[in-house]
């Protein structure tokens, strides 16, 4: 490691940058873009990373593999080899390994595979809509954000309905680190990922011996180069579609619906032409609330970016949050603008590295589709008071959102 240890603000691992308003946050990051666009912070159990704040330099991370890995694991804390072999699926792997698994499972998330669930994803989320009380508070978050995207990954995988409840509650406790800390930088919960792993490799068996036409089949079947997933990749990459992919989509649709409600000119603009504007207020969405806020890659060699001289074996966290929010690229990072022509350059899928997000498709149509059944039914649908935020720095999430409908 080289370089000094900043003692002059707060980092942005620490409990004391996250337990703030969102504002706040914000605030700081602006503050550490303003300072340098590579600072170096120390950590109380480890030797400490580079943040990459700035726009540009966290895209000239992202896809330069070659110097800066994903093997070590993707997240600022250290996680053991053997959790990441069996937890961290291909986002904690570097070509060519990481090439062969994605090439066996990108198959079943490509833009028309998606649209090929959409009749009964829009099923789920007319339903969804159709349960909501009239005239009486609910929380957004457990009755809309957490339900569509758990039943589509679920039905996705062909899991039933009857062992759901156990997916979702193995898929939280992961999010939370397993809920025996009040703040965390990483996703957790040994239990959960257990039970999640143990689990996918019972069904990826029973999908073997008697095939459907759900997910799960198709990937236990799938040979890409003469090879199949071995059933510790096919439990890895269950683990990361049950937690990252139902956790980023249900923080987006809580995202959105704070955002709209506290903006109520652009909702307006938007139901009068949603869909002209619906796939801009995504990117928007997206933009400014980054659900992900970062994700970590550790430097092969030494080199510099930014000015700064990183060693070879320095972590380097590339704060997506902030990247999103910089100056230079949007204009009034600040103001919510579903209009805003260079939404989509967000970083909140990925910066089209080897990382993209494959997921991609699936949640925008989740997320187009539920705002667009929510706001049929009930276009008075408001969040009612201020989100209650997550403490995690893995998550930019509301842990709840108090809303109402009005006819």
């Amino acid at each position: 490691m080289t370089g000094s240890a900043s003692e002059k603000i707060i980092s942005p691992a620490s409990r004391a940058f996250w337990d703030r308003s969102f504002a706040g946050r914000r605030a700081l990051f602006e503050e550490l873009r303003q300072r340098s666009p590579i600072e170096f912070h120390t950590e109380t159990d480890g030797p400490g990373f580079w943040s990459v704040v700035g726009y540009d330099d966290v895209v000239s991370v992202s896809r330069n593999p070659e110097v800066f890995s994903s093997a070590k694991g993707f997240t600022i804390d250290d996680v053991p080899v053997e959790i990441l072999e069996f937890a961290m699926s291909m986002i904690a792997m570097d070509d060519p390994r990481h090439r062969r698994l994605r090439g066996i499972v990108q198959s079943a998330f490509t833009a028309a595979s998606v649209r090929g669930i959409a009749e009964r994803l829009r099923g789920y989320a007319a339903q969804i809509a159709a349960d909501l009380p009239r005239d009486a508070q609910f929380d957004f978050v457990s009755e809309v954000a957490t339900r569509l995207p758990v039943q589509v990954i679920c039905e996705l995988l062909g899991i039933p309905e009857s062992d759901r409840p156990m997916v979702l509650a193995a898929a939280a406790d992961v999010i939370a680190g397993g809920g025996d800390q009040e703040f965390v930088t990483a996703p957790g919960g040994a239990a959960g990922l257990g039970q999640i792993y143990g689990y996918a490799l019972e069904l990826g068996e029973r999908r073997k011996a008697d095939p459907g036409e759900d997910l799960t089949s198709r990937l236990v079947s799938t040979m890409v180069d003469g090879e199949t997933l071995t059933p510790t990749e096919f439990g890895s990459f269950v683990i990361l579609l049950i937690t990252a992919g139902f956790e980023t989509t249900r923080q987006a649709l809580a995202w959105a619906l704070h955002l709209l409600s506290e903006h109520p000119d652009q909702k307006e603009l938007l139901l009068a032409d949603f869909a002209g504007h619906i796939d801009n207020t995504i990117d928007e969405v997206i933009r400014f609330a980054s659900p992900v806020p970062y994700m970590r890659r550790t430097a092969t060699v030494d080199t510099e970016l930014g000015g700064a001289h990183i060693a070879a074996g320095d972590k380097v966290v590339m704060w997506y949050l902030s990247a999103n929010h910089d100056e230079r690229i949007f204009d009034g990072p600040g103001r919510f603008d579903i209009t805003r022509s260079n939404a989509g350059k967000h970083l909140g899928f990925g910066a089209k590295d080897i990382h993209h997000c494959l997921g991609m498709n699936l949640a925008r149509l989740e997320l187009r589709v539920m705002l667009e059944e929510l706001f049929a039914a009930h276009p008075t649908l408001h969040a009612a008071g201020e989100p209650e935020l997550l403490l995690s720095a893995f998550i930019n999430g509301v842990a709840a959102l108090s809303a109402q409908t009005r006819d």
